[in-house]
This record gives structure tokens, C-alpha cells and sequence, in this order.
């Protein structure tokens, strides 16, 4: 986590300043900026200029902004399959995302993909219908689905 948005920027404004601590909470993909942060990289690049780290790093791990399986699991219950073109899991570690992949698909649902980091779909050319619903309720907002562990 932390590869995109206003975090970015403020890791990149505060990680050189040894008072600082950047808490990071929830799971943090190991590539990802907070992954290498947590992992205890004494350099990291954003933006495409090197920072020295300073900061202390911290995480709580209890805490996450992010359904887990369990969550998914019934959010996707109640929905009607037949409606359900195709799932994205977009978030968490390979093997956990498989699982639940095998888990959705041994549910019913079709199709679930797992595409590679910077995938990008044509919502409007390939659902149409779906994104014609989705913009009269999120405007031009996204929509991810993210998975983080399997119990």
C-alpha cells in the first residue's frame, strides 16, 4: 500500500525527519511502498527521487480499511450471479487471491479474474449496462474489491 494518493506525499514529505513516525495499519503488499517500508528498506525512491529513512516505521496489524474473505464472502452473497459479469480481486497476496478465486468460482461465479498490477478494463466498451448503472451511482469514482486473507 501507499503507491498512490496524498499518502504518497506525505511519506515523501516526512520520511527523512527522524522525529516523524509513519503507522501503517493493516496488511502492506511487500512491493509496495509500505511493504519495503515495513520490511526495513533504509532507502526507498517516490516520485522518482531517493529518500533516506529516518522516520520511524511502524504498523498495527489488527486494523485494515479492507474487507476480508469472511466480508466478501457475504457482501457477494447477496448478490444475484447471473448479474455478475465478472469479479476483479485486485488487492492481497497471489496464493490467498487463487484461493479465493477457486472458492468464488466453486460458488457459482463465472468469472473472476486476477489481472496483473496497471491492468487497465474499458468498463463502457465491455459492460455497458454495468457501467451505465455504476455512473449514476458513483459518478467517476472507482470500484475495487480487495481481499487480504483467507481463514
Amino acid at each position: 500500500m501507499a503507491d498512490g494518493g496524498r499518502v504518497k506525499h506525505h511519506i515523501s514529505n516526512n520520511i527523512e525527519n527522524s522525529r516523524n513516525t509513519i503507522l501503517f495499519t493493516g496488511y502492506c503488499e511487500p512491493r509496495s511502498l509500505g511493504g519495503r517500508l515495513m520490511a526495513g528498506e533504509k532507502e526507498v525512491g517516490i516520485y522518482g527521487v531517493k529518500h533516506e529513512v529516518h522516520a520511524e516505521i511502524g504498523a498495527i496489524r489488527s486494523m485494515s480499511a479492507h474487507g476480508d474473505y469472511e466480508d466478501l464472502s457475504q457482501w457477494l452473497a447477496c448478490q444475484d450471479m447471473k448479474e455478475v459479469k465478472k469479479l476483479f480481486l485486485v488487492h492481497g497476496e497471489y496464493d490467498v487471491q487463487q484461493d479465493f478465486k477457486r472458492r468464488l468460482v466453486k460458488k457459482g461465479f463465472a468469472e473472476v479474474e486476477i489481472p496483473e498490477q496497471h491492468y487497465e478494463i474499458g468498463l463502457s466498451r465491455q459492460f455497458p449496462d454495468i457501467t451505465t448503472r455504476l455512473s449514476h451511482l458513483f459518478s467517476n469514482r472507482s470500484i475495487i474489491i480487495a481481499v487480504y486473507r483467507v481463514v
